[in-house]
C-alpha cells in the first residue's frame, strides 16, 4: 500500500496497515480485526458501524470491508493495490485538492504472498446526510427546505461537481447517496464525497466520457422535492454559463436519452413517456406502492 504523509505504516502478520497515529490504538485494531473476521464472504463490500466503547466523546466510525476478489480481478490485484489502497489514495488526493471527504482513520490489506485476501477502510462519521435522506427529511417534513435554499444547494452542487471534473477527478459511483450534505456554520452548504475505491484522477483532456457517466449517475433517480426545473438548474450551474452553447444543448439532450435508457434497464420502468413525469418523485412513490 502507498504511504501518505499523514498516515503511518504498521504491519501485523499478513496485514499491512496505514493509520492515523493520533486516532489509532491496539484496542481499536482488535475491534476492527475481530469485526472483519466475523463477516461472511460477500461479493460486494460490507459497511459496519462501530460505536465508541466507554467514551461518549469518541467518534463513530464506519468500517468498509472488501472481501477476496474473484476471476480476473484476483489476478489484477496481484500487481496492483487493493480497493482499500485506492480508496485511501484518492481520499488524500481529493482532500489536498480542497474537496470534503470523510477522514480515513486506517486502511489495510491482508495478503498471502502477493495474493490479496481481504482489505478494509475505516473512516470517521461525518456530520451530514446523504442527498436522498437530506431531501426527504426536508421535503416531507413540516419545515420543508425553502425554495431559495434549495436553489442555492442545487447551484452549489453543480459548481462543486464541475470543479471536481475540472480538477481531473471522475467519481467511481456518483449516485446521490454517495454525496452527503451538511450546513455550513456561516450559511451555505458543504458537500462530502463518499466511497472512493473506484474514483480516478485523469490528466487534462482525458476521462471526458466518464465525466458524462457521472452526470447520468446523479440524474437517474427521482428524488424528493426535485423537479425537472431543479435538474435544469443543476445542469446550468455545472455548465457555468448563463447561455448554453450548442455543445451543451447536445449534452443535455444526450443526458435525457441516457437517463431514459438507464431507468428502463435498471429500474424496469416504461421510459418512453413525458420526461417530467418519468423523473417525478410522486410518480415513483405510487409505482413503488
Amino acid at each position: 500500500m502507498p504511504i501518505h504523509p499523514q498516515h503511518s505504516e504498521l504491519n501485523d502478520g499478513e496485514w499491512k496497515l496505514r493509520v492515523l497515529a493520533e486516532a489509532w490504538s491496539e484496542d481499536l485494531w482488535r475491534v476492527v480485526s475481530s469485526t472483519i473476521a466475523r463477516q461472511p464472504a460477500a461479493k460486494h463490500p460490507q459497511t459496519v458501524r462501530l460505536e465508541p466503547a466507554g467514551s461518549k466523546s469518541a467518534p463513530v466510525l464506519f468500517l468498509k470491508i472488501f472481501h477476496p476478489p474473484a476471476g480476473i480481478d484476483a489476478v489484477k490485484d496481484i500487481c496492483r493495490g487493493s480497493r482499500a489502497a485506492r480508496f485511501l489514495r484518492q481520499a488524500v488526493a481529493l482532500s489536498a485538492a480542497g474537496f470534503f471527504v470523510p477522514t480515513v482513520v486506517a486502511a489495510g490489506e491482508e495478503r498471502k504472498g502477493r495474493r490479496l485476501k481481504r482489505a478494509f477502510v475505516l473512516t470517521r462519521k461525518i456530520s451530514g446526510e446523504a442527498v436522498p435522506v437530506f431531501l426527504r427529511n426536508r421535503y416531507e417534513a413540516s419545515d420543508a427546505l425553502p425554495w431559495r435554499e434549495k436553489r442555492l444547494a442545487l447551484e452549489s452542487l453543480g459548481h462543486e461537481i464541475r470543479r471536481l471534473h475540472d480538477a481531473g477527478f471522475v467519481h467511481g459511483d456518483l449516485v446521490p447517496s454517495n454525496i452527503f450534505v451538511a450546513f455550513e456554520p456561516g450559511g451555505g452548504f458543504r458537500f462530502y464525497l463518499m466511497d472512493h475505491d473506484r474514483t480516478r484522477r485523469y490528466p487534462k483532456g482525458f476521462g471526458r466520457s466518464l465525466r458524462r457517466r457521472n452526470l447520468v449517475q446523479l440524474n437517474r433517480l427521482p428524488l424528493p422535492g426535485i423537479t425537472l426545473q431543479d435538474r435544469i438548474r443543476f445542469f446550468r450551474a455545472y455548465c457555468e454559463r448563463p447561455e448554453w452553447s450548442s455543445a451543451e444543448r447536445k449534452l443535455l439532450f444526450w443526458l435525457e436519452c441516457k437517463t431514459r435508457e438507464r431507468r428502463r434497464e435498471i429500474d424496469s420502468v416504461d421510459s418512453t413517456g413525458n420526461f417530467r413525469s418519468l423523473m417525478s418523485w410522486k410518480v415513483e412513490k405510487s409505482v413503488a406502492a
